[in-house]
């Protein structure tokens, strides 16, 4: 073969693996996302989406200063990651920005009562990008 069939071989196989994740990480549930998009949430995600084997404290929501309900705020960073990621259908970006949108809004419902959890400028912050990036598509 020559150099540039080898170039458009390797390519192509590089283009089918890039697609074959990037619909893998869009079908998967927010609440159970691969590994891949996972790690690109806080550290505090991490234990929920990937369970026990990340034990220490920063790898999780504190129940006792942020409630029961803080946990939504991951999934929303998940969607507003695959928002993000998300180039020419503006329809799809929208549906994962409000289902982001939907999900801090939850979680700043819940962490009300909670006015020493560590997470609340994170989330408020998240909530101003969300809504920064809907005005974009209007």
């Amino acid at each position: 073969m020559s150099a540039n069939r080898n170039s458009a071989m390797l390519y192509l196989l590089a283009f089918a693996c890039f697609s074959a994740n990037a619909v893998a990480q869009t079908e998967a549930p927010a609440y159970r996302p691969p590994a891949s998009e996972a790690l690109q949430t806080p550290r505090f995600c991490w234990k929920e989406f990937m369970g026990e084997k990340f034990r220490g404290p920063e790898y999780s929501i504190p129940r006792e200063t942020c409630g029961s309900w803080a946990n939504h705020y991951c999934s929303g960073l998940i969607q507003l990651n695959r928002a993000n990621r998300t180039i020419g259908n503006e329809g799809r970006k929208r549906v994962e920005l409000l289902s982001a949108r939907e999900n801090t809004l939850y979680t700043l419902r819940g962490i009300r009562g909670y006015p020493h959890c560590p997470i609340r400028a994170h989330v408020e912050n998240t909530l101003r990008i969300i809504d920064a990036e809907l005005k974009t598509l209007r």
